[in-house]
């Protein structure tokens, strides 16, 4: 461990706080793939109480559970592989240095390596197991919305989207920490391959959610509900 990979490091952390601000928080949230799609399950729910029968809302509802309860599934399965890192670190050193590229690396520097690729899949947990709770809320108050026509129905229906989005929102936290974690498996090699890679992760995110395809039919989407996003 040198002052080169603290330094990468501490630019891995403000790249994620950057990235984070700039789609949830800054001035251009509006204008991302996320904004739209917050319209989307606001209108989703703005049928849901129209509806007589709900039973497709409730099914999208378990499918979404379903894929964040994957998630947290592999989250939990890559802290305890860290582990396996860790009990088996003079065999994974003795590879890297045999290795045609011969890459030396330090004992101290590849605990501290493995801990922080730990450390993200443990915060992508966190973030995965509240927003299958929330999901679950969800499913409830879906449940509680009165029928259609009734008084409170509709406000009902918006408390309920806001739920998913919060929900939402939290299975996105938890992705995202999947995503960066690669560019911190990138630092086992040496500090410029973790910075490198956390440029292109981090370009590769603001693109999905600035300029993909995905995000230019959701604002579509979004416009045609009349929508300002």
């Amino acid at each position: 461990m040198t002052w080169l990979d603290g330094g990468a490091l501490a630019f891995f952390i403000l790249a994620w706080a950057f990235l984070g601000w700039l789609i949830d928080s800054s001035p251009w949230h509006r204008h991302t793939l996320s904004a739209a799609m917050k319209t989307q399950r606001r209108e989703w729910m703005r049928q849901m109480a129209r509806r007589e029968v709900r039973l497709v809302d409730a099914n999208i509802i378990t499918g979404l559970q379903q894929a964040t309860s994957f998630f947290a599934s592999t989250a939990l399965l890559a802290v305890g592989a860290g582990f396996g890192l860790l009990t088996a670190a003079d065999t994974i050193i003795g590879a890297f240095e045999q290795s045609v590229a011969h890459v030396e690396i330090d004992r101290p520097g590849f605990y501290v390596k493995t801990a922080v690729v730990m450390g993200l899949y443990a915060y992508a947990f966190f973030k995965f197991g509240w927003a299958y709770r929330l999901f679950n809320y969800s499913a409830v108050m879906l449940a509680a919305t009165p029928e259609a026509g009734k008084p409170g129905a509709e406000e009902a229906a918006a408390s309920v989207a806001d739920m998913n989005i919060a929900a939402a929102g939290q299975f996105t936290h938890g992705l995202r920490a999947f995503f960066l974690a690669i560019a911190v498996l990138a630092w086992f090699v040496a500090w410029w391959t973790f910075v490198a890679a956390t440029l292109v992760i981090f370009a590769a995110l603001a693109n999905r959610q600035f300029g993909s395809r995905a995000r230019a039919v959701a604002q579509i989407a979004a416009k045609r509900l009349g929508s300002p996003n």
